[in-house]
């Protein structure tokens, strides 16, 4: 027999055979006549599932068949043979999905709702799972869950909730659904309720609610009792959060302030007793308006009328009290006069009033506001006159001495001391009003009796009642007659100066004169100052008060003295030293004239009483001689006149003929007359440029140079390169002895002269800021002979326009504020040694606004031991770097380097050297950027100079300083050696010897200070200076000081015409003056210009009227002489200086 192997079939494979077998039995036994059809089979949930057929072709969905029990004998795992619906249980949740959710297929309450996946039966869509009373399908519709009793609209409502869902509480706020139904309130709303109808326990979060809103939790309202819906029953201590804007807007205790502004203020919003007046947005309620919140006996209510304060039980209408006041108000005093209110209620006196009260029955402490205040209305506040033990309540009981405050209209009316003044004219008068003798006559408005009558109250020895009789003022000792003199004066008297004329009245009575007469006086017996008023008289009529005339009795005309030149306008203030004064001083009192009476004088004389002046100009035939002008000034002003005269004498000096040497170059091969030659061009007479026709111009030809009659100079053509002179001569035309020679150089070469060139310039710049362009300098790339020039070598001229200007120096500034664009300036350079060689170039500057800033890193040099190395002492890269052309901080910008072997540089900009490193050079660059700008950076190198053993390194660095040379003295603040070293460290004295060879002007002291000689003019000076080492004295080093000495001088000399040169009117030494004014005259005398505090800058004088002049401001004044008198204060004290300036043009 063969082995027979027998193997265990897989579980679909006998699942197969099994449907085979059930659908052979089944087509051919079944009993109902019909055949069941497989439909299909899920090897994974083991469910077969057959639909039966009926022999009459008509499918019966609702047959089905379960043959479970007969499956389970071949199998342990569950097959259901069910008919062809795939729902169940109708519950829109297909039986595959049930059965993967693990939930009842034939329940059609038992599902997942996101996993319905086809349309729900209708009796499903009638049944109501959750029980909340609406029905399945509703839900379905509403997107409620038909699961979840609490998620559905209450609205919706559309069959009887169960059981169950009456007993939940949905909402959680301690009331089941099903009360709430009954009640009619909202299940799903927690604040929607009747409290008395609680039956559960609330929820947490119903309990962190606040349902009316007053700041309480629902839960805290709970257990304190009160009621979670009334937003007025609460405890204000337990607000656990915040109130609703509904609550804020709410009056709980009907006191007219909102809670929510109670809640602001700290206020207690269920106190009606407890608010801020002033706070107060809602109206109030009935019942605060009958209370009384500060028990004064009025009303709120009554109080809203009155407008006042219904907290404050001192503010009220007395007639108002309409109800009893409180035992606490009875107690106070509210007017603070030491009655409390209640006994003021009981005497019938004003418990609101100070001054109405009973002063017996005072009871308490009276307030410091009743003190001060002064109820009989003496001067002497009640709290002092309680001190006193005076009567606060009687005006005339005080003492006069304690008046502290304004007495009252009643007791300025009163005369308490019957002087026959009253009370107020005497507080007026500053008398005494219980001093019958202190008082002033003329406020006397009562009867007068007494000893009065026969008192001297005055002591200017006329009894009171005879100065009552002579009408003077028996209060007055300079009120008077005195022919009714007839008891002793008073020492006080005696030493007194009525008149105020500077002698005692005692004096005066032994002098005969009289003291009351202000004029009449002895001036030898002067010995008090004069009084003011005395001063603002005039007692010799003469305009000039007595306070500034050198003599007030008499008028007085004094001499005058000047020199001038032949044909030259002279101007002297002739008042100046006379008692008359110009009509334009403001302290005049009359009307001055004046006017020539006689002198020798043949020239023009101009008077101007206006401002003083005297004009004149001599004619030729007096130079050399003195002349005279007798004038005579007078105040026209009385009648008759009060007048004086004086002599003016003047010495003319012959005219002032300047012949100024010349200097030319011209062509020797050509010859002829060299172009814009003119020897006279910058000759003078009188300062002023002299026309041809003023001279007489001789001059002998040379074999090289002629002076032609008209000026120009000629050159013989041919001539040999070289330099030739010739001399001229020019005579005043009008005196020709009065002559003066010059010279002429002109130098000759062959062909073409220097070539100059101008080259035209641009740069950017910064047109918020202005200001000069930094590193600007339009020479920078001009030339003479191909040759970069020098600023010496050339004159530069240049039109400011309104947003440029070329500075002297070649830089260009730009108007701060200037907009954005494109401008152009032209300038000029002519060859210092021949002006006539010009060239002009145009420079072009691009203005933007917040233009970058320019950095710029500059090289450096330093010196090393390296030895040692280490940090270089004082060794800083960024100490000559700049940003806008300002030295940078190093917080303004990054600074970068790569180290090399020998040289680092640190982080703050110091450099160090590797110790060890042999003799030699050696460098390193960096880099520094704009901190606010990472793209903006510069470079620059740094260079070292290392050596061995090298000795200590000492430097005298040069010196400069300014200095005034009129007092000389040691320079301020001068130290030679302040900024000379010794190893990079400031030396001290100490360590060096200093040495010095004074100069006429300079010396250098022991101490490095710089002395400058007394009296020394203006100018540049130096001195040489050595340092040695004291531990060294081979080590040295020599510096030179230069000290520029300045001396207040003014310039004599002006050309306001444009070149630059002379445009002003420049005084030296400004920067040594405190202060200053300056007037300018024109010959008549007239004031052209005013100013103070001059400073060559801004304050000057460039030929335009200036100040209060009587001409037009800003005309250009003409070409002339003018007279300056220039008054100025410095350190040495007060001076001034008058003399001529030229106006040329």
């Amino acid at each position: 027999m063969e082995n027979i192997t027998f193997e265990r079939a897989p579980r679909g494979v006998v699942r197969s055979i099994l449907f085979i077998t059930i659908c052979l039995i089944f087509e051919s036994t079944s009993a109902y006549g019909k055949a069941l059809t497989p439909v299909a089979t899920d090897h994974h949930t083991s469910v077969l599932k057959i639909a039966p057929v009926y022999s009459n072709g008509i499918d019966q969905s609702k047959a089905e068949y379960s043959f479970y029990g007969f499956l389970k004998i071949f199998d342990h795992s569950l097959v259901n043979i069910t008919n062809f619906t795939t729902d169940c249980d109708g519950d829109g949740v297909s039986c595959d999905q049930e059965a993967k959710d693990g939930t009842d297929p034939n329940d059609p309450c038992d599902f997942i709702l996101a996993h319905q996946d086809c349309e729900p039966s209708d009796n499903w869509k009638k049944d109501d799972c959750d029980g909340d009373g609406v029905t399945n399908g509703k839900e379905k519709e509403d997107g409620t869950d038909p699961l979840d009793p609490c998620d559905f609209i209450l609205a919706h409502q559309n069959c009887s909730p169960s059981d169950d869902w009456k007993k939940k509480d949905c909402d959680g706020d301690g009331v089941s659904n099903g009360q709430e139904k009954e009640d009619g309130t909202d299940p799903l709303d927690p604040c929607d309720f009747i409290l008395a109808h609680q039956n559960c326990s609330p929820s947490d979060d119903w309990k962190k609610k606040d349902c009316d809103g007053d700041g309480v939790s629902n839960g805290q309202e709970k257990e304190d009792g009160t009621d979670p819906l009334d937003p007025c029953d609460f405890i204000l201590a337990h607000q656990n959060c915040s109130p609703s804007d509904d609550w804020k807007k709410k009056d709980c205790d009907g006191d007219g302030v909102s809670n929510g502004q109670e809640k602001e203020d700290g206020t207690d919003p269920l106190d009606p007793c407890d608010f801020i007046l002033a706070h107060q947005n809602c109206s109030p309620s009935d019942k605060w308006k009958k209370e009384d919140c500060d028990g004064d006996g009025v009303s709120n209510g009554q109080e809203k009328e009155d407008g006042t304060d219904p907290l404050d039980p001192c503010d009220f209408v007395l007639e108002h009290q309409d109800c009893s006041p409180s035992d606490e108000w009875k107690k106070e005093d509210c007017d603070g006069d030491g009655v409390s209110n209640g006994q003021e209620k009981e005497d019938g006196t004003d418990p609101l009033d100070p001054c109405d009260f009973v002063l017996e029955h005072q009871d308490c402490s009276p307030s410091d506001k009743w003190k001060k205040e002064d109820c009989d209305g003496d001067g002497v506040s009640n709290g002092q006159e309680k001190e006193d033990g005076t009567d606060p309540l009687d005006s005339c009981d005080f003492v006069l001495e304690h008046q502290d405050c304004e007495p009252s209209d009643k007791w300025k009316k009163e005369d308490c001391d019957g002087d026959g003044v009253t009370n107020e004219d005497e507080k007026e008068d500053g008398t005494d009003p219980l001093d019958p003798c202190d008082y002033k006559p003329e406020s006397v408005t009562l009867p007068q009796s007494g000893d009065y009558l026969t008192a001297d109250c005055d002591g200017d020895g006329v009894t009171n009642e005879d100065e009552e009789k002579d009408g003077t003022d028996p209060q007055d000792p300079c009120s008077f007659v005195l022919g009714s003199q007839t008891v002793d004066p008073s020492s006080t008297w005696n030493a007194s100066d009525c008149d105020g004329d500077g002698v005692t009245n005692e004096d005066e009575k032994e002098d005969g004169t009289d003291p009351l007469d202000p004029c009449d006086y002895n001036p030898d017996s002067i010995t008090l100052t004069p009084s003011a008023d005395w001063e603002a008289l005039d007692c010799d009529d003469d305009g000039n008060p007595n306070g500034t005339d050198p003599d007030p009795l008499v008028a007085t005309a004094r001499d005058d003295s000047g020199s001038t030149p032949a044909l030259t306008e002279l101007a002297i203030n002739i008042l100046e030293n006379d008692d008359y004064l110009p009509n334009n001083d403001g302290n005049n009192l009359g009307v001055t004239s004046l006017s020539r009476i006689g002198g020798n004088a043949l020239g023009t004389v101009t008077f101007d009483a206006e401002t003083g002046l005297m004009t004149y100009t001599p004619v030729v035939s007096e130079s050399n001689t003195t002349v005279t002008i007798i004038y005579e000034v007078c105040n026209v002003l009385p009648d008759p006149s009060v007048c004086a005269s004086a002599t003016v004498y003047i010495q003319v000096g012959a005219n002032t003929i300047d012949a100024v040497d010349d200097s030319f170059t011209a062509d020797g091969e050509t010859g002829g007359v060299i172009p814009d030659s003119n020897v006279l061009s910058n000759d003078t007479l009188n300062g002023e440029t002299l026309d041809l026709s003023d001279v007489i111009l001789t001059s002998t030809p040379t074999d090289v140079l002629t002076i032609n009659p008209d000026g120009s100079v000629k050159v013989e053509p041919g001539t040999a390169d070289g330099t030739y002179t010739i001399d001229y001569t020019i005579c005043e035309a009008a005196n020709v002895d009065n002559c003066d020679t010059a010279t002429v150089t002109v130098e000759v070469s062959s062909g073409m002269g220097n070539i100059i060139d101008a080259v035209d310039d641009s740069f950017t710049a910064n047109g918020e800021t202005g200001g000069v362009i930094p590193d600007s300098n339009v020479l920078s790339n001009d030339t003479l002979n191909g040759e970069t020039l020098d600023l010496s070598d050339v004159i530069l001229t240049a039109t400011p326009t309104d947003v440029l200007t070329i500075n002297p120096d070649g830089s260009v500034s730009v108007e701060p504020g200037t907009a954005d664009g494109t401008y152009t300036i032209d300038y000029t350079i002519c060859e210092a040694a021949n002006v006539g060689n010009c060239d002009t170039a145009t420079v072009t500057v691009e203005v933007s606004s917040g233009m970058g800033n320019i950095i710029d890193a500059v090289d450096d040099s330093f010196t090393a031991d390296g030895e040692t190395g280490g940090v270089i002492p004082d060794s800083n890269v960024l100490s000559n770097d700049t940003l806008n052309g300002e030295t940078l901080d190093l917080s303004d910008v990054i600074l970068t380097s790569t180290p090399t072997d020998v040289l680092t540089i640190n982080p703050d900009g110091s450099v160090s050297v590797e110790p060890g490193t042999a003799d030699g050079t050696y460098t390193i660059d960096y880099t520094i950027c704009e901190a606010a700008n990472v793209d903006n950076c510069d470079t620059a190198t740094v260079t070292v100079e290392v050596s061995s053993g090298m000795g200590n390194i000492i430097d005298a660095v040069d010196d400069s300083y300014t200095a005034y040379g009129g007092t000389g003295g040691v320079i301020p603040d001068s130290n030679v050696l302040s900024n000379d070293t010794l190893n990079g460290e400031i030396i001290d004295l100490s360590d060096v010897i200093l040495t010095s060879t004074p100069t006429d002007v300079l010396t250098i002291n022991p101490d490095g200070s710089v002395s400058v000689s007394p009296g020394t003019e203006s100018g540049t000076y130096t001195i040489d200076y050595t340092i040695c080492e004291a531990a060294d004295t081979s080590n040295c080093d020599m510096a030179t000081v230069t000290v520029i000495v300045v001396n207040v001088e003014v310039n004599q000399m002006l050309t306001p015409n444009g070149d630059l040169k002379n445009d002003f009117l420049f005084i030296r030494g400004v920067n040594f003056i405190k202060s200053s004014t300056i007037k300018i005259f024109n010959r008549w005398g007239t004031l052209v210009y005013e100013g103070k505090d001059y400073d060559n800058v801004r304050n000057v004088f460039d030929g335009r009227v200036r100040g209060k002049s009587a001409l037009n401001a800003n005309d250009y004044l003409p070409a002339g002489v003018y007279f300056y008198i220039f008054n100025y204060e410095t350190a040495e004290g007060s001076f001034t200086d008058s003399e001529y300036i030229y106006i040329s043009r």
